[in-house]
């Protein structure tokens, strides 16, 4: 059957999902990622989160919220910087992200960071107007409500705190995408649930989405990073091991997932062997900014 005749079957089983209501939990993705998170997105990306990391002007003695903290990429660089007198609150959905940040901590000594296990918008209606120094949020904001969360961020902000954002694009991991999409177009009843994300076009969505009001720009940029895959196994093993698809294996029939990804390797495989590799690319944005 040609392309042609089976997106309309795919499509249908979308909106079927969609019109179900039932979310796909990348939680649930995230806990199994947990344990080689670092070893594949934090070896790539984070050199670009570190880039972010250097602006911040992070002082002794401040609160600062490390929202979506995962396996605590921030959590202990700031953990550092604020000193015996200041604090870190690292807060993820996530138990085993969030596990991994207390083990990586723990064995650092680091003994002025409070844990939490929440969404990011519930915790930040927990907190008091003008409680933190600084927020930073890496790779974590295409989960929330955008609206609701720049207004709770410049509620929980003290005047002059800062805020840091860093996050993938919606072009991001294109080819990727379109590849699981072929796939899927042979199973599309794999699909069961709907893959609810929010990711920002670039910097100039930052900008407009969290800058509002009483903030200023200080640095704002896009960027990517190239996965490097010689073939079909190393890109699905970067998929499933990074994290980067946390979400959509969720939205998959469980009894399907080995089938999709193995086809997926497939027409992968097909791509390298025709010269015609499949481009692992992250295409991110990034956001520093001061409260008036």
């Amino acid at each position: 059957m040609t392309p042609l005749l089976k997106m309309p079957k795919l499509l249908y089983q979308v909106a079927k999902v969609k019109l179900s209501k039932v979310k796909s939990d990348q939680t649930a993705d995230y806990d199994k990622a947990a344990i080689s998170y670092d070893d594949y997105y934090s070896k790539y990306l984070g050199k670009s989160a570190l880039t972010l990391w250097k602006k911040l002007p992070v002082k002794q003695g401040q609160t600062i919220l490390d929202l979506a903290c995962g396996t605590g990429f921030f959590t202990s660089k700031l953990a550092e910087a604020v000193g015996g007198t200041g604090q870190i609150i690292a807060v993820d959905l996530s138990l085993g992200m969030l596990t991994k940040n207390q083990e990586k901590t723990l064995s650092q000594n680091l003994n002025n960071i409070r844990f939490v296990q929440s969404d990011g918008l519930s915790f930040l209606a927990s907190l008091a107007d003008n409680s933190l120094d600084g927020l930073v949020c890496g790779w974590g904001i295409c989960y929330m409500n955008h609206s609701q969360l720049s207004k709770e961020m410049q509620r929980v902000l003290k005047p002059q705190g800062f805020l840091g954002i860093i996050e993938n694009r919606a072009c991001s991991l294109k080819e990727v995408s379109n590849l699981f999409t072929q796939v899927l177009m042979d199973y599309p009843q794999a699909m069961n649930k709907s893959v609810d994300l929010h990711l920002p076009k670039g910097k100039d969505y930052l900008i407009k989405a969290f800058c509002q009001r009483n903030f200023k720009v200080q640095e704002a940029w896009n960027g990517e990073v190239i996965i490097p895959c010689i073939n079909g196994e190393q890109v699905a093993d970067y998929m499933l091991k990074s994290g980067a698809s946390a979400g959509f294996i969720n939205a998959l029939n469980p009894d399907l997932v080995a089938e999709v990804f193995d086809n997926f390797i497939q027409y992968a495989n097909q791509r390298f062997d025709a010269q015609n590799p499949v481009l692992v690319k992250h295409d991110f944005c990034a956001l520093l900014s001061l409260k008036n």
